[in-house]
């Protein structure tokens, strides 16, 4: 996903963050204590395979499904997918793409979002590391996750960074007729970037399919070509669009309002990165969107050695 230069970072209160753990333990009328290994928990795949589909255990994909891909040890990282789990409901299963050595804290939460099949666990190749932005960008534009996530039409990714607002007067479908969107790009404050932010967006996962399977990212990039993965979607989206295929994009004014991260509005669906670019609005923020105290501010490369 585009990783931005780094800016001045804002200090959320405890309070804000014990008040948002708070409300998930009354919405899911439950607790959880320290850390777990994966083994704790009912999960889609054996850590020495890819995920099957087909497990017993298996979460049902059907038109849409929510994946956040991470492996690093997160304080909030359950938290988080439950805060999604509830905002999204059950027409949107989430699937946690991780590492089988991660340590979740034994959240009986979470272990019944799995047993519903709200929420599942899906393990990483073994020799997918994200240890830079290339890495990251790499596989995304293989064909590998987006066929995992057949057979769903609409895909929302969504990063550790981000969050959905639960005071938001739109829903996920409000942006359905969009094959690909995500908080729109300054492009003033970044010359050369257009388009969408990957971190927080939603996908059309058949056309994305095809498209790596039309170009490979690595060997453009090699050529001095585009560098992050929601970047070249985009561009190769356009040039679809310009052959005559039917790719609906929105513009910048429409996509406003799904999330925000460089361009500024008013009561979004979903933040990405907000401290970052928008430090003198987390007054704001923190008011629309107390959840916004989950979000963590490190980039997912930002724990490697």
């Amino acid at each position: 996903m585009l990783s931005l230069p780094l800016q001045p970072k804002y200090a959320f209160p405890l309070a804000i963050i014990l008040m948002v753990i708070y409300l998930h333990a009354f919405v899911f009328s439950s607790s959880s204590p320290p850390f777990f290994s994966l083994s704790s928990f009912s999960t889609d795949s054996d850590p020495a395979s890819a995920p099957q589909d087909d497990s017993s255990e298996a979460t049902i994909i059907t038109t849409n499904v929510a994946v956040i891909i991470d492996d690093r040890p997160l304080d909030t990282l359950v938290p988080l997918l439950l805060h999604f789990a509830s905002i999204l409901g059950p027409d949107w299963p989430i699937i946690l793409f991780t590492s089988p050595s991660i340590e979740l804290s034994p959240s009986i939460v979470l272990q019944r979002a799995i047993n519903d099949r709200r929420i599942s666990i899906r393990f990483l190749e073994p020799d997918v590391k994200f240890t830079t932005h290339d890495s990251v960008s790499i596989f995304l534009t293989q064909p590998w996750l987006w066929e995992q996530l057949a057979p769903a039409e609409k895909i929302l990714m969504f990063q550790a960074d981000s969050i959905l607002c639960s005071n938001s007067e739109q829903q996920l479908e409000d942006f359905l007729e969009w094959d690909f969107v995500g908080a729109p790009i300054n492009e003033e404050l970044l010359p050369g970037f257009s388009g969408f932010n990957g971190g927080l967006s939603l996908r059309n996962r058949t056309l994305t399919l095809s498209i790596v399977e039309e170009w490979d990212f690595e060997e453009e990039k090699e050529a001095g070509g585009i560098v992050f993965e929601d970047q070249w979607f985009f561009a190769k989206m356009k040039e679809r669009r310009r052959r005559g295929e039917d790719v609906y994009l929105p513009s910048i004014e429409e996509a406003q309002s799904f999330s925000v991260e460089t361009i500024w509005v008013e009561r979004p669906l979903g933040y990405h990165q907000v401290g970052r670019w928008q430090a003198d609005k987390m007054g704001e923020v923190l008011k629309w969107c107390p959840e916004y105290a989950l979000a963590t501010k490190d980039l997912i490369v930002n724990h490697r050695e």
